[in-house]
Formats: C-alpha cells, sequence, structure tokens
C-alpha cells in the first residue's frame, strides 16, 4: 500500500519519488523564508522570526532543494538538521504561538526525513542489480 505520508523506499523509483519530496519541502521553506526576508527589508514584520538575515536561510535551503533533488545523503541529512534546528530556535524564542506552526512545522520535518529515507534508499537500490520492477 502506497502511503502519502511514508513513501516505500523499496525500490528505485520509490526512493527517488521520497527524496524529490523532500527537496520539495525544501522549495518550500526556501520561498516562504525569503518571502519573509523581503518583506522584512521593506518594514513588513508578519512574523517576529523572520529578519533580513532570512534571506541567507532561504539560499542555504534553495542548495538543500537542489542538492537533495540530485541524490546526495549528506545534503538531505543537512536540510534535516537545518529545519529541525530552525524550529527549536523558533520555539525557543516565541514559545507555541500557534497550533499551524507546529502542524506545518511537523508536516516538514515528516517531508524532510523522507528525504533523508530516500536519498539512503536510492543509493542503497543502486548498488543492487536493476529489476523489470524498477522502472
Amino acid at each position: 500500500m502506497r502511503s502519502m505520508w511514508w513513501p516505500p523506499v523499496t525500490y528505485r523509483e520509490g526512493a527517488k519519488q521520497a527524496a524529490r519530496e523532500g527537496a520539495g519541502a525544501a522549495v518550500f521553506v526556501a520561498w516562504v523564508t525569503a518571502l519573509f526576508g523581503v518583506l522584512s527589508i521593506f518594514g513588513i514584520q508578519i512574523l517576529p522570526d523572520f529578519s533580513t538575515l532570512s534571506l541567507v536561510d532561504a539560499a542555504l535551503f534553495s542548495i538543500v532543494a537542489w542538492r537533495t533533488y540530485k541524490m546526495p545523503r549528506a545534503w538531505a541529512v543537512v536540510g534535516l538538521l537545518l529545519l529541525v534546528a530552525g524550529r527549536a530556535i523558533a520555539f525557543y524564542h516565541s514559545g507555541v504561538t500557534a497550533m499551524a506552526g507546529i502542524i506545518v512545522g511537523l508536516l516538514l520535518v515528516l517531508a524532510f526525513l523522507n528525504g533523508v529515507r530516500g536519498t539512503f534508499a536510492y543509493h542503497r537500490l543502486s548498488t543492487q542489480p536493476r529489476s523489470t520492477d524498477d522502472t
């Protein structure tokens, strides 16, 4: 059974799809972070955790997305660690401010975890002979 939240990584295409989910989550984080960073340049402070330095975070997540899409395991792990560290710092400074933030954070962590699972499985499976099920 294929799960939307926890895709199978027992074959190459499934592993690739899980890794691409992590890359997509990194693109989402990069765009949202860049948006709030640019807004802060113009003095529009929607959320207190964002500033012009958020553009550095956006650039890092853009690199993570690009590299995770190309399947290196290390970048998928770096992306997960950056996300978890960022969420922990935001939680420390702001506390629990909105349930929506917690839910979105958990979904992003799940997507980044899938990216890690996918890249590791892809490399493990790429050393095995290709079967007819991998098409």
